[in-house]
């Protein structure tokens, strides 16, 4: 834990462990249900953008035109969202939480957060006897009611359920925009919200992939082929002002 603490310049205050069996009950497979809004279903330019994520993740080498090119089709699926994060966001009483870097990065840029101002916590999962461990630091807001989380992916959910663990009241209003999840991580969210009695809509740019032994999300027909790879490390030397 201490070489993620070094790594991310921070000291977690908290930490969540979601052991084998847990990770086993919370990705079984199973029917999505509503709250899982996916934007691709409606909007073929969605699965358009994620090839350009996919193939951008999986350069042997990224040059900067490269990372720009990701970083724009993230915002594009964002803009493609069925629902505005700008508008979930200025529902009065809404606190908005975006995890380092990605959904730091990208709430920023879409106007949701002040530049460098908020609640950007830094939440990293570490491997820990075939589960995980999910360490997160002090910048997190005193629990609300109504949770505008902003990310990148959902792999296996675990950061996101960290946070919600954290910061939602039983019985709060939970909007998480992100721009891609694998069907674990979509059914996991919805299965933790469920157990801990949150409201949450999940809003997607697309869904696909599958988890694997990592906890990645890769490509079921080529597992050495990342869907999207670290979004942190690729956007965040083409961000303006990081």
């Amino acid at each position: 834990m201490e070489t993620y603490e070094r790594n991310h310049g921070t000291r977690f205050t908290h930490l969540l462990r979601f052991d084998p069996q847990v990770l086993e009950s919370l990705h079984a497979p199973g029917e999505l249900p509503g709250s899982v809004r996916v934007a691709s279903d409606q909007h073929p330019g969605v699965v358009e953008r994620m090839a350009v994520v996919t193939a951008v993740a999986n350069l042997p080498e990224q040059q900067a035109a490269h990372r720009r090119r990701y970083l724009r089709a993230l915002l594009d699926i964002y803009d493609m969202l069925p629902v505005r994060v700008a508008d979930a966001a200025s529902v009065p009483g809404a606190v908005v939480v975006a995890p380092e870097r990605e959904g730091r990065i990208l709430a920023e840029l879409l106007g949701v957060l002040p530049r460098h101002q908020g609640w950007t916590p830094q939440a990293k999962r570490m491997p820990a006897a075939g589960g995980l461990l999910v360490g997160v630091d002090h910048r997190l807001p005193a629990r609300s009611d109504r949770l505008v989380v902003v990310d990148g992916v959902v792999a296996s959910g675990v950061t996101l359920m960290a946070v919600m663990h954290l910061t939602a009241r039983p019985g709060a209003a939970v909007d998480v925009f992100t721009c891609h999840a694998t069907a674990e991580g979509a059914l996991a969210l919805a299965r933790y919200a469920e157990r801990r009695e949150v409201a949450l809509t999940l809003h997607v740019g697309h869904l696909s992939g599958v988890l694997d032994e990592r906890f990645y999300s890769v490509d079921p027909e080529d597992r050495a082929t990342l869907l999207l790879g670290d979004i942190g490390d690729t956007i965040s030397p083409v961000a303006p002002g990081t």
